[in-house]
């Protein structure tokens, strides 16, 4: 089965998790991945649908749309065997993650035997689990093109101003999370809402298009995508 028609978010990644237990963890690991790297990690919750065939086409558009998936196997949760089947049959490029712990592996069901032939990155705890995660971040393409971007044209005159400029385009690319397209002048408001000043957000914004991270459109309802 090929991808279907939907264009990929080249920062999004895809997180099929079972919901109880283990989705608390990846939660607080995201939190602080957050704050390092341009990555958007999207979990599909029972709020994003109003019924199992709405929620079902929701993972169908979301895995879609990322740029890459990482199934958590702890506990053989049938949902995200249904899911990493899915995004095997795209071809979305894609990860097993499975926790080691003694009490998640001794409920791990049938989704590991399925799931047998194939790689997985395994982890003790939230410490380490959040330590795979920081490494596949590091590694994932948006993010080395995000830190190409700042050595090559971030280069702020006073001391201590990379932090705040690398920051400033974090929180940009981060505003993005979750929507396939946002207005630039909402962009700029909300930055400037958190203390930045209008010329800082346009100059920023104008260095992540050039260097191709987002896509702005030209114009006065001018609008912003990830690239």
């Amino acid at each position: 089965m090929a991808r279907r028609s939907v264009s990929v978010t080249p920062n999004q990644v895809f997180l099929g998790l079972p919901w109880r237990n283990v989705r608390p963890r990846y939660e607080k690991c995201i939190e602080k991945l957050e704050r390092k790297y341009p990555l958007h990690f999207t979990i599909v919750g029972r709020k994003d649908a109003q019924d199992a065939e709405d929620l079902l086409q929701v993972i169908k558009d979301r895995i879609d749309s990322s740029s890459y998936g990482i199934f958590d196997a702890t506990g053989g949760n049938a949902n995200v065997s249904l899911e990493y089947d899915y995004a095997e049959a795209v071809d979305l490029p894609r990860a097993i993650y499975l926790s080691t712990h003694k009490a998640s592996s001794s409920s791990r069901g049938n989704i590991i035997s399925d799931l047998g032939g194939k790689r997985r990155v395994e982890y003790k705890n939230e410490q380490s689990l959040l330590a795979r995660l920081e490494a596949f971040s590091k590694q994932h393409r948006y993010t080395k093109r995000f830190e190409t971007f700042l050595s090559r044209r971030v280069r702020p005159p006073q001391k201590g101003e990379k932090k705040r400029q690398r920051t400033l385009a974090l929180k940009i690319v981060h505003y993005m999370d979750g929507k396939r397209e946002a207005r630039r002048a909402d962009l700029v408001q909300e930055m400037q809402a958190a203390g930045y000043s209008r010329k800082e957000v346009d100059d920023m914004i104008r260095k992540l298009h050039k260097e191709g991270l987002l896509n702005v459109s030209r114009g006065k309802s001018s609008k912003i995508k990830i690239a």
